[in-house]
């Protein structure tokens, strides 16, 4: 099977994750999938994605936050492109999102998303290469 990049979705909801590989697996990306932070992490630093949709909101109100901060603190890691897709915006965890300082991600989309844009924005970030097998 030919893919054009491998994605790794790191967020604690299955159904999300299920739904938005199935999606980018129809569009010839190889996905992955982690349920924490800490398990993505050690995902990347095992094989690095072409990009990372991350989540905010898992085991901590902040997680995706401290998430990104490790890949942009990892030489091996920091260049991978990151999307953050979380619902913090609308939930009781907002004031815990800092307003105060940068955020170490490409782009940063509010819940619920339109499947097509996560393929819009797996073909925006990830290299454009020949297929792989």
């Amino acid at each position: 099977m030919s893919t054009k990049g491998d994605i790794l979705i790191i967020d604690d909801d299955p159904d999300f994750c299920e739904v938005v590989k199935t999606t980018l697996e129809a569009n010839n990306f190889a996905v992955r999938c982690a349920s924490d932070g800490l398990r993505g992490l050690a995902m990347m630093r095992e094989k690095k994605p072409d990009l990372v949709f991350l989540d905010v909101i898992m085991v901590s109100p902040t997680e995706g936050l401290y998430v990104s901060d490790e890949i942009d603190d990892d030489p091996d890691l920091r260049q991978v492109p990151v999307v953050m897709v979380t619902s913090i915006t609308d939930s009781k965890y907002i004031g815990h999102f800092p307003t105060d300082r940068p955020l170490h991600v490409d782009l940063f989309l509010d819940k619920p998303v339109p499947l097509a844009k996560f393929v819009e924005l797996a073909n925006r970030f990830v290299p454009h290469r020949p297929a792989t097998a």
